[in-house]
C-alpha cells in the first residue's frame, strides 16, 4: 500500500496565476461601478442586473487575496510584491465606488476594502525606503534568544489585549508600539540562525506560542493601516514558527497541538550512519529551503528564461528530499534547467556529505553522466550569490 503523501505547497506559477486572476476581477468589476456611477443606467433593471454581475465577478476575491499574501509574505517575493502594489490604484477606486452603493455591493466594498489595505501594508512592509532587497544579516544566538524573547512578550501581551477588546479601538495602537522593533529581516535572521544551527532549544522557545501566533494573524487582518501593518509581521512570524516546527522540530504546524511525524522525522535528519540508502552528512541539510529557493527562483537569459529551475509541479517536496539525501537525481533532472542543477549537486555535495567524491559519482550516475562532467556547468554569477546567502556552508 502507498503512503499517503504530504500536501503540496502551491508553486510560483498558481500564485501568478492568483494574481492575475485577481488583477482581471479588479478591472473587470471597476469598469462595471464605473459604469453604474456614471448616470447612464437610468432603470432599476439594469442597476440590478450591474450589481449582479460586480457581485458574481467579485466572489472569489477573499481566496485569491489570501493565496497571494501567504505565498508575498512567506517567500519575501519582491517581484511578486511589486506586481501585487500594481493594483493600489484600481483597488482603491473600486472601494470607494463600490461604497456608494452598500446596500447593493456593501460585501463587494469590503472585499475591494482589504485588497486595497493588503497593498497598502504589503507596500510599506516590502518597500519602506525603495530600497532593493537588503541582505539577512547573520545573528550570534544571544540575539537571536533576545529577539525571540521580544516576539513572545508581544504575543502574550496582545494575546491578553484582544481577549478583552477584540483587537479594535486602541488595541491597534498598543499592538502597532509593541511590534514596532519587530522588522521583516530580524524575523528572517531568527529563522536562519536556528535553521543553520539546528537549536532545538531555541526552535522550541520561538514556536511555543505557535497557536496564540496564528490566532493574532486573523485577529489583525483587518482595520487601519496600523493594525494591518501589525498583521502582517504577525502572520510573517506564524509562518516563520510554522517552518521552524516542520523543518527542525519535525512537527505538524497545521495543527495547534502537534504531534511528531515519524515519517518526516526520517526524512529530515541526516544521521551518522548510511540507513535506507541515505548519504552520511557532516550537517543538515536544509533540503526544504533548497527546494523553495529552486522552484522559485526564474532564469534570467537564455532559452530557459523565465522557467525555475526546478519545476515544483512535477516534483514534490518530499521527492526531492529522497533525491538529495540519496543522490538519486533521475526524475528532478527530467524536469529542471540542467545545467543550474547540476552546479546546485556539485556545490551541495562537498559542503553538507561527508564522502562528497562517493556522491557526486552516485548522483552522477543517476542521470547519465560521469562525475567530470557533472562538474561542468556555466550559470550566472546572481544565482551563485544567491545559493551561497542562502547556504553559508557552500563556499
Amino acid at each position: 500500500m502507498k503512503c499517503k503523501s504530504l500536501p503540496m505547497e502551491k508553486t510560483r506559477f498558481v500564485i501568478i496565476s492568483a494574481l492575475f486572476r485577481l488583477s482581471n476581477i479588479v478591472g473587470r468589476s471597476l469598469k462595471l461601478a464605473e459604469s453604474l456611477a456614471s448616470g447612464k443606467v437610468e432603470d432599476e433593471a439594469g442597476h440590478k442586473d450591474i450589481c449582479k454581475n460586480i457581485r458574481r465577478e467579485m466572489k472569489t476575491v477573499p481566496s485569491l487575496l489570501n493565496e497571494v499574501r501567504e505565498y508575498i509574505a512567506e517567500h519575501d517575493d519582491k517581484e511578486l510584491a511589486h506586481q501585487f502594489v500594481r493594483l493600489h490604484g484600481d483597488a482603491k477606486r473600486l472601494h470607494g465606488l463600490c461604497s456608494a452603493y452598500l446596500q447593493d455591493l456593501g460585501k463587494e466594498a469590503f472585499y475591494a476594502g482589504i485588497v486595497y489595505t493588503s497593498i497598502k501594508v504589503i507596500g510599506q512592509y516590502f518597500f519602506p525606503d525603495g530600497n532593493e532587497r537588503r541582505k539577512v544579516r547573520f545573528m550570534t544566538r544571544i540575539e537571536a534568544t533576545d529577539c525571540i524573547d521580544t516576539i513572545r512578550t508581544a504575543i502574550r501581551k496582545c494575546t491578553a489585549a484582544t481577549d478583552a477588546n477584540k483587537g479594535k479601538g486602541n488595541m491597534s495602537e498598543e499592538a502597532y508600539a509593541l511590534f514596532a522593533d519587530m522588522d521583516k529581516d530580524k524575523i528572517e535572521a531568527v529563522k536562519e540562525y536556528i535553521t543553520n544551527t539546528n537549536d532545538k532549544d531555541l526552535a522550541r522557545l520561538f514556536t511555543e506560542d505557535f497557536a496564540k501566533t496564528v490566532h493574532l494573524s486573523m485577529v489583525f487582518q483587518d482595520g487601519n493601516t496600523k493594525t494591518q501593518l501589525v498583521g502582517i509581521k504577525v502572520f510573517h512570524i506564524a509562518l516563520t514558527m510554522g517552518y521552524i516546527k516542520r523543518n527542525i522540530l519535525h512537527e505538524d504546524a497545521t495543527k495547534p497541538e502537534a504531534k511528531m511525524a515519524s515519517t518526516q522525522v526520517a526524512d529530515f535528519t541526516a544521521a551518522d550512519t548510511v540507513q535506507g540508502g541515505a548519504f552520511c552528512t557532516t550537517a543538515q541539510v536544509p533540503v526544504i529551503r533548497l527546494y523553495q529557493f529552486l522552484t522559485t527562483f526564474t532564469v534570467q537569459s537564455g532559452p530557459d528564461k523565465g522557467k525555475p529551475v526546478l519545476d515544483g509541479n512535477a516534483v514534490s517536496d518530499k521527492d526531492f528530499i529522497r533525491a538529495v539525501m540519496r543522490a538519486d537525481y533521475s526524475t528532478a533532472y527530467q524536469n529542471c534547467v540542467k545545467g543550474k542543477m547540476r552546479c546546485v549537486i556539485t556545490l551541495l555535495s562537498k559542503a553538507y556529505f561527508k564522502n562528497w567524491k562517493e556522491y557526486r559519482t552516485v548522483a552522477a550516475r543517476s542521470i547519465g553522466l560521469t562525475a567530470e562532467r557533472l562538474g561542468k556547468y556555466n550559470v550566472e554569477k546572481t544565482f551563485i550569490s544567491r545559493l551561497k546567502e542562502l547556504f553559508p556552508m557552500i563556499k
